[in-house]
């Protein structure tokens, strides 16, 4: 199943030090052209270090090409349609992929993955959610619900 990923999740695993997550998840990790300039590109040229971490996380990933013109959020519904998934921390644009019939799921929901299927071991899983609540990529209440997945 492939899986659009937008820059909340890409920023959220970098401030976390997760990024390695986009690699061990069993789903097929998509990234819009629009999003790798706007998190690369655009946030290098801003001089956001984390810029450079992700655009080596996201080098063996498929990189899609997206309709030009258009707005980064209307690109990304898009390609999620085509996808079928769309991981984004961002809750606005959760609910219009939702309501467009992709799937939606949150950052913590690739940690929750990765742990179910092997993929990391739950003593990590734990580290990854406590690591996104710590740098305010997770709120209280999603990180004590989530925490209760493990």
């Amino acid at each position: 199943m492939p899986a659009v990923v937008d820059s909340s999740t890409l920023i959220s695993l970098a401030w976390s030090g997760y990024l390695r997550l986009l690699h061990g998840v069993p789903v097929e990790m998509v990234v819009p052209d629009v999003v790798r300039t706007e998190v690369v590109t655009q946030g290098a040229a801003a001089g956001y270090a984390d810029a450079v971490a992700i655009d080596t996380a996201i080098a063996a990933l498929a990189i899609v090409a997206t309709r030009p013109g258009g707005s980064v959020d209307a690109a990304v519904l898009a390609a999620a349609g085509q996808a079928g998934t769309l991981v984004t921390n961002d809750q606005a644009l959760g609910r219009r992929a939702a309501n467009l019939g992709s799937r939606w799921l949150r950052t913590a929901d690739l940690v929750i993955l990765c742990v179910k299927t092997d993929a990391i071991s739950a003593v990590d899983g734990r580290a990854a959610l406590d690591a996104l609540h710590a740098t305010g990529r997770l709120s209280p209440a999603l990180h004590t619900r989530y925490l209760e997945e493990l």
